[in-house]
């Protein structure tokens, strides 16, 4: 197909250039050839005036008809161009005699003895079947028309002098469209070139090898083409890494329960576990079941929340008053592990928000908050003014968390702490900032070993 392209190309390169230069080069001649006309009409006028001021002299009878005979017939030879000199009917000088044949078509005559300049081409002798370029003029003496000067040369000379500039402007022509070819078929390999490499790139990535990029260059719209290319690529390796670590993870993430659920299973079916422990067994295996059911819901919402499915409530909301019933919520499990919570706004920070949403976020990071840091340390969230901005924040002061791992605290599955978070499944905290993202804000978290976290959220006033 790229070669059929190739070909193609290169067919409609030639094309246009041999058409272009075909009518670059008639046109070209065709100007060429008005001149070369113009130029000999021009020659047969100048030739004219001689002729004129001679014939001037013989019928004022300053010259002799014999002298005149000669120049004329010195000027023939040397001009290549034959002249008639016709007496005007009414004349009645015996001396002067016409010379030369009288024109083919006696209107030309006619018009030339009643004072006019005639142009033409067209064969000059009634008789002659050679085209002559024709120029007619009177002879005027004292206001009064006495002849006719005819001056005629073949077109065939003329002709000839065309054909030779013709000759040299379509060889020219035909080397130009050569050489042409030859630049037209290397810059048509130059352009084919990039598509062939993204073609078989493109190839690679329909069978799944996404490592392939397509060399960029230059700033053309190829390259562009390129560039896009390779950052779809780059996409889709993305997409293809996160589908593995994906599946390597959530089959992580079931094996322990499952295994949990079948070892306790097994244990009872195979009468290993004593009757008295059964009931133990079986409330295991129960909060293993819940353990997955709650995985595989945040799953479903962080898939539909990927998939721009998840539609929010929004209304106007005072953010104060969702922070005031978390912390109170969170109040009781804080208290039994000795963890001061509290609450404040410094300024009022109304939003267009889903509030069911929002108390989702706030609770899984004050939640977090408190299964992570020591007892008897201190967290909460608070409403602050950063340059005349309201900012959420949610804030501890435990342990901190390692700049390290900072990074990774909002990716799927990640865990900051294993020892200290096996109910979670690590999905908490990016369906938190999807749903901070859905409001049309953003979450970052800033963490310092030995001082505590905070979660800062910045959520559009309205």
């Amino acid at each position: 197909m790229l070669n059929s392209f190739y070909r193609k190309l290169l067919f409609i390169y030639m094309s246009i250039t041999v058409v272009s230069i075909l009518a670059i080069s008639g046109t070209i001649g065709y100007s060429m050839k008005q001149k070369t006309y113009d130029r000999s009409e021009k020659l047969l006028l100048e030739k004219v005036e001689q002729v004129d001021e001679l014939a001037k002299e013989l019928f004022d009878g300053s010259a002799l008809m014999k002298d005149f005979r000669k120049q004329i017939s010195a000027m023939e030879k040397s001009s290549n161009v034959r002249v008639a000199l016709i007496k005007h009917p009414k004349v009645n000088v015996d001396k002067i005699q016409s010379i030369g044949e009288a024109p083919a078509r006696k209107e030309w005559l006619d018009k030339v003895l009643a004072g006019n300049q005639v142009t033409v081409r067209s064969n000059f002798a009634q008789n002659s079947t050679v085209k002559m370029l024709i120029v007619g003029r009177p002879v005027v003496l004292e206001n009064r028309v006495v002849g006719a000067i005819f001056l005629y040369t073949p077109i065939m000379n003329i002709q000839g002098t065309i054909n030779d500039i013709n000759r040299a402007i379509y060889l020219s022509a035909v080397s130009v469209a050569l050489l042409a070819m030859a630049v037209l078929y290397f810059v048509s390999r130059h352009f084919v070139k990039p598509i062939q490499l993204m073609s078989k790139t493109a190839e690679a990535l329909a069978l799944g090898d996404f490592s392939g990029r397509v060399p960029v260059r230059g700033k053309d719209e190829i390259a562009s083409l390129s560039g896009s290319l390779n950052r779809m690529a780059g996409k889709l390796q993305k997409v293809e890494e996160g589908r593995k670590r994906f599946l390597s993870e959530i089959s992580h993430e079931l094996r322990t329960p499952l295994t949990t659920i079948r070892a306790s299973l097994q244990g009872i079916t195979d009468g290993v576990v004593e009757p008295e422990d059964a009931k133990e067994f079986i409330q295991m295996s129960l909060q293993e079941t819940l353990r997955l059911s709650s995985l595989v819901d945040d799953l479903m919402e962080l898939s539909s929340f990927e998939e721009k499915q998840v539609k929010l409530s929004f209304q106007p909301m005072d953010v104060s008053d969702v922070i005031t019933h978390v912390v109170t919520q969170l109040k009781m499990k804080a208290k039994s592990k000795q963890i001061e919570l509290s609450s404040e706004a410094e300024i009022p920070y109304r939003v267009q928000g889903d509030a069911d949403r929002l108390r989702q976020v706030f609770i899984n990071l004050l939640d977090n908050a408190i299964n992570h840091i020591p007892e008897g340390s201190e967290a909460g969230i608070r409403v602050k003014a950063v340059r005349n901005e309201p900012w959420i924040e949610v804030w501890d002061n435990g342990q901190g968390i390692a700049p390290e791992k900072l990074p990774h605290l909002f990716d799927r599955f990640y865990k900051a702490d294993e020892s200290r978070n096996r109910s979670g499944a690590g999905l908490g905290l990016t369906i938190c900032k999807h749903i901070i993202e859905a409001h049309g804000g953003s979450i970052r978290v800033e963490s310092k070993l030995g001082s505590g976290t905070v979660f800062k959220i910045f959520l559009p006033s309205g």
